[in-house]
């Protein structure tokens, strides 16, 4: 037995469950090319989950081996076992059911191939959980395809949650061979394809945070391997590029700039964090004298309490020798980081840079003549975050993939740093949906950027923009000068202070009449 904790394998008998599996595979009997069918059902690594666990495990249910006897999710077998059962009796045959399981068995090999992950299961065990799931979900799409005709799982929203979970996929391969035991006829494959690509389609534009074309085309070259793949081609192929006019660039379509520098009741965000570190370190000087503990015990601890009592930390931390550590490293947990680039309201209010929305992913673009960016219309609700998240943990399993929509999510998540942010582009059109300004806002700032090494060019192009705006220039001159001077002038005044303590402390153990004589008032 392996004894290794980070083994595939659980006990002995895994292990020969494994060689059977691999003997059976050079059996001729079950000799099936997998050659051509790819791993599409990843794990999500725990370097992108350590963010946000939650966002990548189902909730209610389990679609897969992956997450099948997890036993909060359990709960759910019986529906799916009624939803199968009455699937089958629709179609008034009692042999489906041995035919369907059959079929399956022989379509082992394949049903692994899927799978990043090794399963770890016996043929029966993964069959079963395989034809269940997979006429479960069959009957689920064929609701959205009817217009979500009496049936009330389609308007459960944590159901349909669970269904774009990256690790909760299921293999569209094996539901197009579930369709042809159920149909019982010759009927070329094509009507098939079109068919299941159709309730596939249905669902995407039923869920997708993004417009997709409704008229139905034939099915691509390349069928899709599951829910998830064609929701994200679906995506980045959503809309023709946007035709620019000059109605287009009507004041109701834009967000107007505000000049910052006229109006003084709104400082930029920076100045209000610097002004707030400034009054801290003020005050942190002013409690370092109220705290000191002077008088009190023998002679000898005299000169001692004063230095005692002193709060070293605040010192430390004026000074910028310690720094107080963050409550997120306490805990472990993963520092959310962003792309560098201003948000919203300082690209508005500091570089008169508008805000308009554009077809779809692959038009993103900041267009500097016009001093507009261009964004897609997106649209929340509670469960956008899951389904982005996954998305973006899909399209960097791809290979050779761009990571278009990890730079768009990159990019709003840069961009919005507020609820003021948020409600501007709420405001202009490119949000849309029912959260709140300030919930969109936590949204994109609890993602973190992608660790890939693609050039942001937007983001590139939007800063050198920026950077170059008189305005600009002379606000972060001023600010790293009077930043400089008054953090200068804190250090300063943290010394005074401590060579006041120390000579107070002398003067108490040995008197200071005698050397700089007595002061009469």
């Amino acid at each position: 037995m392996s004894s290794s904790s980070d083994s595939i394998f659980t006990s002995g008998f895994s292990e020969q469950r494994w060689v059977d599996q691999i003997s059976k595979n050079f059996n001729k009997e079950y000799a099936i090319d997998i050659s051509d069918v790819p791993v599409s059902i990843f794990n999500v690594p725990k370097a992108i989950s350590d963010f946000k666990p939650e966002a990548y495990v189902p909730q209610v249910i389990a679609l897969g081996p992956y997450h099948h006897f997890r036993p909060e999710l359990y709960q759910m077998e019986r529906y799916k076992v009624a939803a199968v059962q009455s699937f089958l009796n629709s179609h008034q045959n009692p042999d489906v059911q041995p035919l369907l399981i059959d079929k399956l068995k022989q379509l082992d090999p394949t049903i692994r191939a899927c799978y990043h992950k090794y399963l770890d299961l016996d043929d029966n065990t993964l069959v079963w959980i395989i034809a269940i799931d997979g006429l479960f979900l069959l009957d689920l799409l064929r609701a959205y395809s009817d217009g979500f005709s009496g049936n009330k799982m389609t308007q459960n929203s944590v159901l349909c949650r669970d269904i774009v979970i990256q690790e909760n996929q299921y293999p569209a391969i094996l539901l197009k061979e579930i369709r042809k035991i159920l149909q019982f006829v010759d009927v070329d494959e094509n009507n098939y394809d079109y068919e299941l690509y159709k309730m596939l389609r249905d669902f995407c534009i039923a869920h997708s945070p993004f417009p997709l074309r409704v008229k139905l085309e034939p099915p691509p070259n390349s069928f899709p391997l599951h829910l998830l793949d064609l929701m994200y081609h679906l995506i980045l192929s959503a809309m023709p590029a946007r035709i620019r006019s000059k109605k287009s660039a009507s004041k109701s379509a834009r967000v107007a700039p505000v000049d910052s520098f006229s109006n003084k009741a709104k400082e930029a965000v920076e100045i209000e964090m610097m002004k707030e570190d400034l009054i801290l370190n003020v005050k942190d000087i002013m409690n370092i004298k109220s705290s000191l503990v002077i008088g009190g015990g023998g002679e000898a601890w005299r000169p001692v309490q004063p230095v005692q009592s002193v709060p070293w930390e605040r010192i430390y931390n004026l000074l910028g020798l310690k720094s107080t550590p963050s409550k997120v490293d306490e805990t472990n947990t993963p520092i959310v980081e962003e792309i560098s680039i201003p948000s919203v309201t300082n690209l508005s209010k500091a570089a008169g840079i508008m805000f308009q929305p554009a077809g779809g992913i692959r038009d993103v673009e900041f267009n500097e003549k016009e001093c507009t960016l261009y964004l897609p219309v997106i649209t929340l609700n509670n469960n956008t975050e899951v389904l982005l998240r996954n998305l973006m943990v899909y399209e960097a399993a791809i290979s050779n993939s761009a990571l278009e929509l990890t730079q768009y999510v990159d990019l709003m998540c840069g961009i919005i740093d507020t609820a003021e942010d948020a409600k501007m582009l709420i405001e202009s059109g490119i949000i849309k949906g029912e959260l709140t300004s300030e919930k969109t806002a936590d949204l994109f700032n609890g993602m973190n950027k992608s660790g890939g090494n693609v050039r942001n060019r937007t983001k590139e192009k939007i800063n050198a923009y920026f950077n170059k705006k008189p305005r600009v220039k002379v606000y972060r001159f001023w600010k790293k000068k009077v930043y400089d001077a008054w953090k200068a002038l804190t250090v300063l005044s943290t010394i005074l202070l401590l060579l006041m303590l120390i000579l107070q402390s002398f003067c108490q153990v040995y008197g200071c009449a005698r050397f700089f004589g007595r002061i009469n008032y």
